[in-house]
């Protein structure tokens, strides 16, 4: 028996849950897809640093980061990157742990960066496949988010001490 690679397997949970809720766009569910498989290593969580070589953990950190990246124009690309990966730490964690940010106050604050973020990035994509991405994801960065964390407690629920072990409960879909 052959098992699926991660990506395969997060390929399969998400258009299941996607098209579930109405989200049928193949491009979209590809993204998030990704994303999942990335974040899956907690360390990729955390790709941006400063200068002092610590992980920047907070997104108000982040947004300075790629103003200042932006400020200089050789590190426009570095902007970008910085952009995109907002909008998708903003994702993960307002889908897979909104009830954390809601109960610190933080979950419109998380929503309305990443769809913003996701904004900046269609605006200045040159790919009109991924600009299409970035736009749907801007505009529907709600009902994704929300439709994560229905996927996270409808397709595998976990009980409070087994949150670490997310990747078991998506064995049971």
């Amino acid at each position: 028996m052959r098992l699926p690679s991660l990506y395969q397997f997060f390929r399969h949970q998400v258009s299941h849950g996607f098209n579930r809720q109405g989200i049928t766009e193949s491009a979209t569910v590809d993204y998030v897809s990704e994303i999942l498989t990335r974040f899956a290593e907690t360390r990729r969580l955390y790709p941006l640093q400063d200068i002092s070589g610590r992980p920047l953990e907070y997104i108000v950190d982040m947004l300075e980061a790629s103003q200042q990246a932006e400020s200089e124009t050789a590190s426009a690309v570095r902007g970008r990157f910085i952009l995109r990966h907002v909008g998708e730490y903003a994702l993960f964690m307002s889908g897979l742990f909104r009830e954390r940010l809601r109960r610190r106050g933080e979950l419109d604050y998380y929503i309305a960066h990443g769809s913003s973020a996701y904004w900046r990035c269609a605006d200045c994509e040159l790919n009109p496949r991924q600009r299409q991405v970035y736009w749907h994801l801007h505009h529907d960065f709600g009902k994704i988010s929300s439709t994560l964390n229905t996927m996270r407690h409808e397709q595998f629920p976990l009980s409070p001490p087994s949150l670490e072990n997310i990747l078991g409960a998506f064995w049971r879909v």
